[in-house]
């Protein structure tokens, strides 16, 4: 992940000390959790028992070979 820090001042002032590094720090953080959220989401949509109700609630058929049909 890759951040640029600037700062928008009428009078351009620099960033405070350490600023990039605060923001970068924080945007990583934010996206492992989200990433994490991801993953803990995929894990339960391709859960066998979450796939089996989709098919059943959904009324899905399927062909001896697999592929769905009806």
């Amino acid at each position: 992940m890759s951040v640029d820090v600037t700062r928008d001042s009428a009078t351009w002032q620099p960033p405070t000390k350490n600023a990039k590094e605060i923001v970068t720090e924080a945007l990583r953080d934010l996206a492992r959790r989200l990433y994490r959220q991801l993953e803990i989401e995929y894990d339960h949509l391709t859960f066998d028992e979450v796939i089996e109700e989709g098919i059943i609630v959904n009324q899905y058929t399927f062909t001896e070979g697999g592929r769905r049909f009806g």
